[in-house]
């Protein structure tokens, strides 16, 4: 008789205790090898070899493709053995010798496409975006070996699930310690000598087998071993789990099923009966994912169970190793008779037997462990046999009436392993598969796998995926890599929080919006429309800017490029808005957006580009940095005398249900194009005129006395300011100057460009809060609050001496003037343009109710905005005493 020795650090070991067990040939009966008996020194040894590969080999350092040229040579070597293989495991484990070859060129083909696809096709790398605005950087996931892995096999297909579990977690640069079944440890320790000849290092891959439980508990306490993989009864399962939690153990388990075959009134009749035996009655039963409950509508239940049951007769039962038997013997005794005990329970409970449910004494082989292949009729699906995982040929058959009946009944398990739909109508069936809780479900087929697919269960069938992609990222640890790209410590933002450092002069700057400027240039919108290869755009707007006549011009213009038009963006738009531009333009298949409008039309449009380029609803638009690339095409067409929108990286959006302004900040929410044409803007009412105007002069002193101002933003904005100061007076008093408003354009250009590199203050984040909660105009809230807060920044020596250019830009006389003096001078003025210009200065005059400004501080405090604000807010009580004097 044979002797197989344990596989430790590329050698062959016996036990030190000298102990060996028998394993036995469920066809006969008799024993066909002895085996060393494992113990803890065994299992001991083979973790430290393991863990000595991992920590100190090449194996866990070597590149994916090199690992995978090993693998592979391996492969070719089980491939040559295939004869003595499927020889070896089909007198272990009693399954068909026609069968079990097929095992091991399974197993070969399964170890090479696993090392293919992590040589060539595995993520080891993922490059992220940025971190955020504030932090530059360069970010990406590492997938890394994950160190010594356990496999514990069952004995139903021993060589496929040692494959399984060895070539998973080698390829990806594990250990491994396997431990097969006391049941069927042949083949695998036939592996082994494979192993030993191929170029896997020493300590990769250790064999460890036992006659009992005692060596796979050890190993998943063991502290070295870092991931347990249990194939096996969801019983152990559990167990394993509870011992893994010891050393908080990475464990994934693929348990038991009692998967539900369903069969629908328009199948195929023969195609579904020969489906149902194979489903069951394969390797006797013995599949964790056999389909063993058997649904049939009545209109075919009693022809169905008929045929079904005159072919189960015919199948023949006999040793595994005749060419002409079709189910052959159960594992052991003891597998037996617990069938036997599942079969006696079924006819207690009133089951009806229909067929077999006896031994079977095959001539010759009167050992053997044989059964009748068994069918039971009239089964509810609360019966023991329905809901227990027999593992043996036993097959249960249900009756419904309607397919909702049909599902609910197969969901109606603790198990969710794998199930089944037999129809003509593929696409109903598909239909009818995604309503079941399973983890594979096949449609017209049973026990088919893909290499590439994941196998798993849900419910109590498993925790994690075998298989493909994700069973391979099982196999590895991820960890997220932050490389840290500011060069100038002054610009840290993080250090900031804690350290004082001067005034950074590092800035980036991104004018990626082109400006097309000029009296009438809207006429230029087809052609450059049609550059941009755009034949489909949904036109956004509002009510005011069509009664004003101004969409027609647009009309004019676009002609049939227009596929769309919205128009029912309000004064703050919010989420539900951009949920309904974004269907009119799914509805029209659209290829490009524009804006005509101010800002709540032109960030409204920004929200919809994203929803559109992403197809997704408003509400997963929110974030900041989170776009992978470019958005829907955006051309910008602003009707105010300046809002900035059409240069920024940012849309402020109004949620409805919290009664706040949300953000999407991104680079790649920057329009492409922007027509700023004065004569869209002639004859603007002199509120808006004034409301938009002090929009755009709040953008730029907020930008230029911005904790992250930047040269080039101080340019713009300064620039801006002065523009504004010479303009926005005319601009309001003579609707007509077209002059005037191509500068109040270019001011709020310039301003929108400022804060895209140096960011707004809190006279923002205090608007947004009224404006949401109260439905106050975002510049008419800017105006009412900027120069409150300019006195407040003042208080801070820094923002005093910005303030004080702020002053000279305004055109204050600042000669003899210190800093604070200035900056006052300078709040003075903005406060005495806002009367001159009609502007409301009071949060009493838009409709604020005094009671709530305690409320709208505390809103206030978390709007991101105040972020880079030239004085930073401690608490919000000091921006509940800003809002008290605007009020």
């Amino acid at each position: 008789m044979d002797h197989y020795r344990l596989f430790i650090d590329g050698e062959f070991v016996d036990a030190q205790s000298g102990q060996r067990f028998e394993s036995l040939d469920p066809g006969t009966g008799a024993p066909i090898a002895t085996v060393a008996a494992a113990g803890e020194a065994e299992v001991n040894a083979a973790v430290a070899a393991a863990r000595r590969a991992f920590d100190h080999g090449p194996w866990s350092r070597m590149e994916p493709g090199a690992r995978a040229e090993m693998m592979m040579e391996l492969a070719d070597l089980i491939q040559a053995n295939i004869t003595r293989l499927a020889m070896v495991e089909a007198l272990d484990s009693g399954g068909l010798l026609a069968r079990t070859a097929g095992d091991i060129f399974q197993g070969a083909r399964f170890m090479r496409t696993m090392a293919s696809y992590a040589a060539t096709r595995f993520p080891w790398r993922e490059e992220l975006p940025p971190a955020g605005p504030f932090f530059p950087s360069r970010n990406y996931v590492r997938r890394e070996p994950m160190g010594v892995c356990v496999g514990i096999i069952p004995w139903n297909f021993p060589f496929l699930m040692a494959i399984w579990k060895i070539s998973m977690a080698a390829v990806m640069g594990n250990t491994v310690v396997l431990k097969p079944s006391p049941e069927t440890p042949l083949s695998a320790l036939l592996l082994a000598e494979l192993i030993q000849k191929s170029r896997v290092p020493k300590g990769v891959i250790n064999v460890v087998v036992g006659p009992d439980r005692r060596v796979g508990e050890l190993l998943v306490r063991h502290p070295d071993v870092d991931r347990v993989a249990f194939t096996g009864s969801t019983a152990v399962g559990r167990e394993i789990l509870k011992a893994g939690a010891d050393t908080i153990k990475r464990v994934s388990l693929e348990l038991g099923g009692k998967s539900a075959n369903i069969v629908l009134p328009d199948a195929d009749l023969d195609m579904a009966v020969d489906g149902a035996l194979f489903a069951t009655f394969l390797h006797s039963g013995q599949v964790c994912e056999s389909g063993t409950r058997l649904f049939l509508p009545e209109s075919l239940h009693d022809s169905f169970l008929h045929k079904l049951v005159e072919r189960a007769r015919g199948l023949r039962v006999g040793y595994q190793m005749d060419p002409g038997t079709r189910v052959g013997p159960v594992v052991n005794a003891r597998q037996r008779a617990s069938i036997e005990k599942h079969i006696a329970a079924g006819r207690a409970e009133g089951a009806t037997l229909v067929c077999g449910g006896d031994r079977v004494e095959v001539s010759g082989f009167e050992n053997g462990f044989y059964l009748q292949p068994t069918v039971f009729s009239d089964v509810k699906n609360s019966m023991g046999i329905a809901r227990e995982e027999i593992f043996g040929p036993v097959l249960c058959v249900l009756r419904y009436r309607d397919e909702d009946e049909a599902v609910a009944l197969a969901n109606d398990s603790s198990y969710g392993l794998a199930g089944g739909v037999w129809s003509r109508n593929v696409e109903h069936a598909q239909a009818v598969a995604a309503r079941l809780r399973t983890g594979t479900t096949w449609i017209n087929d049973w026990h088919v796998f893909n290499d590439l697919a994941p196998f798993g269960g849900y419910k109590q069938s498993g925790v994690g995926r075998e298989l493909g992609h994700h069973g391979l990222a099982e196999y590895t640890e991820v960890k997220h890599v932050h490389v840290g790209t500011e060069g100038d410590p002054n610009n840290k933002m993080g250090h900031r929080l804690l350290l004082r450092r001067p005034r950074t002069t590092a800035y980036e700057y991104e004018p990626t919006t082109r400006i097309i400027s000029g009296p009438g240039c809207v006429a230029r919108l087809h052609s450059e429309v049609a550059a941009l290869g755009k034949q489909r755009v949904l036109v956004i707007t509002d009510g005011g800017v069509v009664k004003a006549g101004l969409l027609t011009r647009v009309q004019e213009a676009l002609g049939p490029v227009i596929a769309a038009v919205f128009s029912d963006v309000p004064q703050d738009s919010g989420l539900g808005v951009i949920d309904a531009a974004a269907a009119l333009g799914r509805r029209h298949n659209v290829d490009c957006v524009l804006s005509l409008g101010g800002g709540s039309v032109i960030d409204t449009a920004k929200g919809t580009a994203v929803a559109l380029t992403a197809g997704v609803p408003a509400i997963q638009t929110i974030g900041m940095h989170h776009l992978s690339g470019p958005q829907l095409t955006h051309v910008v067409v602003p009707t105010t005398s300046g809002t900035g929108s059409e240069v920024t990286n940012v849309a402020v959006i109004k949620n409805e249900s919290l009664r706040i302004k949300s953000y999407i900040m991104d680079r790649h929410v920057i329009p492409d194009v922007a027509f700023l044409d004065p004569l869209l803007t002639v004859g603007l009412p002199a509120r808006m005129t004034a409301a938009t105007g002090m929009d755009a002069l709040t953008h730029a002193v907020e930008a230029y006395t911005s904790r992250t101002a930047n040269p080039m933003s101080d340019a713009q904005a300064i620039h801006a300011i002065r523009l504004i100061a010479q303009n926005l007076e005319k601009a309001v008093k003579q609707p007509d100057n077209v002059e005037a408003r191509t500068n109040m354009q270019s001011a709020a250009t310039l301003a929108g460009w400022a804060i895209g590199s140096a960011n707004v203050g809190l006279v923002h984040g205090m608007s947004h809060t009224v404006g949401a909660r109260y439905g106050v105009p975002h510049g008419i809230g800017n105006g009412i609050l900027l120069p409150h807060v300019m006195r407040y920044n003042a208080g801070l020596a820094p923002a005093a001496a910005r303030l004080k250019d702020v002053a000279d830009a305004l055109g204050v006389d600042t000669r003899g003037l210190g800093n604070d003096e200035a900056a006052s001078a300078a709040a003075d003025k903005v406060q005495a343009l806002l009367l001159t210009c009609s502007h409301p200065v009071k949060l009493s005059e838009v409709g604020v109710p005094r009671e709530e400004l305690e409320e709208c501080a505390r809103v206030a405090f978390v709007d991101p905005a105040n972020t880079t604000s030239a004085r930073k807010v401690n608490m919000p009580q000091e921006i509940e005493e800003l809002y008290l004097a605007a009020y």
